[in-house]
């Protein structure tokens, strides 16, 4: 699943729960944040304690216009392989 904002999240706690939930799961969540924004939540969401696996990323864009899509596809997965060998290591898929 990729999550784009560009902005915080009203909903912490419960963004929180929802992601330890899904990390006993196949699910894997790359948020995007677009602009000038630090995102601090999303930032604390992907090393997030108390989950299964490691199943969140975030990457950091200023203007989704000025990045080429091979970068942008490279940054969009940099988590997801290690990931998915854990997925697979854990039997879950």
């Amino acid at each position: 699943m990729i999550f784009l904002t560009d902005g915080g999240n009203a909903d912490k706690p419960a963004s929180a729960d929802v992601l330890r939930e899904l990390s006993a799961q196949p699910v894997f969540m790359q948020s995007v944040g677009i602009g000038k924004e630090d995102f601090p939540f999303l930032h604390k969401l992907d090393e997030l304690p108390g989950r299964v696996i490691d199943n969140a990323g975030f990457m950091h864009v200023n203007d989704l216009d000025a990045i080429k899509d091979a970068e942008l596809y490279d940054r969009l997965l940099n988590e997801f392989p290690s990931w998915l060998t854990t997925v697979r290591e854990q039997g879950m898929i």
